[in-house]
């Protein structure tokens, strides 16, 4: 790995800001909702964790971890980073705190008539060049079709993934999309 340290943010920590940055310069408002339960840590299994270098934030990631899956549910590096290797950095580290066990990730899918394909793909590919591979076909989550990608050979049946997603999902099903920094 290269030269960074990884730091879970939990509770008061000084990089929260830094997080919430990365964050609202990375995801489309419609994938957006509150960081809360990370950043609280009020959520068994769901944990944030910022990857700096020289006491920098340059990405952050957020898991979720429940019997033998470990879900990424978010992966973002900062817009003036980028492509520097910084998100391949965060893939290992994410595989190593995963030890062994089986590790998916969402992704937007690409179909005809979609938007920003270009980004859809370029995204897909890093997925793909850093072992993920799909699994099942698109899923819809609030009005946007995704694919689910799992790491390596392991293996993943939509019953796996619905039983996750029944014990996660409920954290923000209810929630409205969040614009607001304030409420990240």
């Amino acid at each position: 790995m290269s030269d960074f340290t990884i730091k879970k943010v939990c509770g008061d920590n000084p990089y929260r800001a830094a997080v919430r940055r990365i964050y609202m310069q990375s995801f489309p408002l419609f994938e957006r909702v509150s960081l809360e339960p990370f950043f609280t840590c009020s959520v068994n299994g769901a944990e944030m964790f910022v990857l700096l270098r020289e006491n920098e934030a340059e990405a952050f990631f957020c898991t979720l971890k429940r019997g033998r899956f470990f879900y990424l549910f978010y992966i973002a590096v900062d817009e003036k980073k980028r492509g520097r290797g910084i998100g391949s950095d965060v893939i290992k580290a994410a595989i190593e705190m995963a030890a062994g066990k089986v590790i998916f990730l969402d992704c937007e899918g690409i179909y005809p008539g979609c938007t920003d394909r270009a980004k859809r793909v370029k995204r897909l590919c890093f997925y793909r060049k850093n072992g993920f591979r799909e699994v099942g076909g698109l899923h819809e989550w609030r009005g946007e079709k995704f694919v689910t990608l799992v790491h390596g050979d392991a293996e993943i049946s939509e019953e796996d993934i619905q039983d996750f997603w029944r014990v996660f999902g409920k954290l923000w099903d209810s929630e409205d999309v969040v614009g607001d920094l304030d409420k990240v």
